[in-house]
């Protein structure tokens, strides 16, 4: 897929003042170098040594004068330095006034719905903020919801509809989920609309049937897990007692028996922070991929990382908004952060060579499935979830809002057959929600594109609205460079893969 843009003549090339883009992260992995922009049209690539030297000169002066000083300036010569320029240009790793830097083709336009059909669960996580009881939704309900997604289809202005089946424990509802999942997928198909979905679960309960269905249906797990044996039990406790570790453990292995393979979910607190290096090491050693989630402060205005305050202890002394995590707690949460990371580099950097030495092309997944929170280093945001303007969440009484997590909160609207995109546009649970400018708070952050502020319902809490840092910053502000330098890692193995297959190619 090529970029909508055009460099250039030459001559003009070499009377332009160049300097290094704004968003510009460079480092070392294997002896290769890379760059990494997340404005650019790639985000991230491998460098050679005339591509590093230009962003190293890059001050300001011309192409023309560079190349004079470094007695380049012949015409074979600098035809060879001309030829780097689509790719540093296409990133934005080299900018020059005038010059546009191409962006991102768009991908498929998709709304994602967040549909709560229980609010039962076989499990009481201390930290959830849903209030458990045996409501469900009801039929009614369901028929509402599916003409908003007849109506979103029939718009024009979606490609996709993506249902995330959620709770409470959505398996407990696994024949009403089968039938709407039919129901939804008629009715986008009557309007050329996709419909897809993803199921959200504890892992605690596989009914009889599921993994079949869940294949024919190309429906998507993504399973909870906070830790390894009794800390699991300790954070997401059984209803009724038992160990929910060795039901998640059976739930896993009669999901990897039927070829399907969770995408793990990991809510990260104080309470397990410590223990999150063995649970990284026990999904990696199943070649498992995951999301960290920090927990997030929105009821009782507990600490930023206090994952003991669930819906049923009520307000907490403290109804202040929680703030910037610093001092003694982030250094602690940055040091088991980098524990975790040096794993998931060991992992990398392991299945590459495995690759390698046995004649595969090497892709282990990370640049594509791995997540910290709402980070996105491989494109530009300005908010980091789609709420407010692609998303929404749906709860089991009709009621809507911009998130899951505020969704049993007073103000809600209510769905009545409308387009999912209007519901979403107009919502008024929490106005100042949607950001329609940069996040000015973070103005001069180089991460700003990747992270835009964080979760936008923790930053409405803080302030009102969704201009600001989160209580995460300085988190993210670690883990994002070590992110990308793993998935340069992987980059780097596939850039080797391809340079000794073309040279078998050229012998044959």
């Amino acid at each position: 897929m090529s970029a909508p843009w055009s460099l250039p003549e030459r001559a003009q090339w070499l009377d332009l003042p160049v300097r290094r883009g704004r968003d510009l992260q460079r480092g070392t992995v294997e002896g290769q170098a890379y760059a990494h922009n997340p404005a650019g049209f790639d985000a991230l690539a491998l460098l050679n040594r005339r591509a590093v030297r230009l962003l190293d000169a890059a001050d300001g002066r011309s192409l023309g004068q560079l190349l004079a000083e470094w007695g380049q300036d012949e015409p074979a010569a600098a035809q060879q330095w001309l030829g780097e320029l689509p790719l540093l240009w296409r990133n934005g790793f080299l900018v020059s006034p005038g010059v546009a830097v191409p962006q991102p083709i768009a991908g498929e336009r998709v709304f994602n719905a967040w549909l709560h059909l229980t609010n039962a669960c076989n499990l009481a996580c201390p930290y959830c903020y849903i209030h458990k009881s045996k409501r469900h939704m009801s039929a009614h309900v369901v028929e509402r919801v599916l003409a908003s997604i007849a109506a979103t289809a029939q718009s024009g202005q979606v490609e996709r509809i993506h249902v995330r089946y959620a709770g409470g424990e959505p398996m407990l509802r696994f024949d009403a989920m089968r039938r709407f999942h039919a129901q939804a997928t008629a009715a986008c198909a009557a309007s050329g609309v996709k419909f897809s979905a993803a199921v959200l679960t504890n892992g605690a309960a596989v009914p009889a049937g599921a993994t079949e269905w869940l294949r024919a249906n190309q429906v998507s797990v993504s399973m909870s897990i906070d830790g390894v044996g009794a800390l699991q039990d300790a954070m997401r406790p059984v209803v009724g007692g038992g160990s929910s570790f060795a039901r998640v453990s059976a739930g896993l292995d009669a999901y990897l028996a039927a070829g399907i393979r969770p995408y793990m979910l990991i809510t990260v607190g104080d309470s397990n922070l410590d223990g999150l290096p063995e649970l990284t090491q026990f999904l990696l050693d199943r070649g498992l991929w995951f999301r960290y989630s920090l927990v997030r402060d929105l009821q009782w205005g507990a600490g930023v990382l206090d994952d003991r305050h669930g819906a049923e202890h009520g307000p907490s002394d403290s109804e202040s908004a929680p703030e910037i995590l610093q001092g003694a707690p982030l250094r602690r949460v940055q040091a088991v952060f980098g524990r975790c990371y040096d794993l998931i580099e060991s992992y990398v950097l392991a299945q590459g060579q495995l690759a390698l030495a046995s004649g595969r092309r090497p892709d282990v997944g990370f640049r594509r499935s791995h997540h910290f929170c709402d980070l996105q280093p491989w494109a530009p945001i300005r908010q980091a979830c789609g709420a407010g303007r692609s998303y929404l969440a749906i709860g089991e009484q009709g009621q809507v809002s911009p998130c899951q997590a505020a969704l049993h909160r007073d103000g809600t609207n209510e769905i009545a057959g409308q387009s999912l995109l209007a519901l979403a546009a107009g919502q008024t649970q929490l106005p100042d929600f949607k950001r329609t400018q940069p996040n000015t708070a973070c103005s001069r952050c180089p991460h700003r594109l990747s992270c835009a502020g964080g979760c936008p319902l923790l930053l409405h809490r803080r302030e009102g609205h969704v201009n600001g840092r989160s209580p995460y910053c300085e988190v993210f502000k670690a883990v994002l460079p070590r992110i990308v330098h793993i998935a340069a890692l992987e980059l780097a193995h596939q850039a080797r893969f391809a340079r000794s297959s073309a040279h078998v190619d050229s012998k044959d």
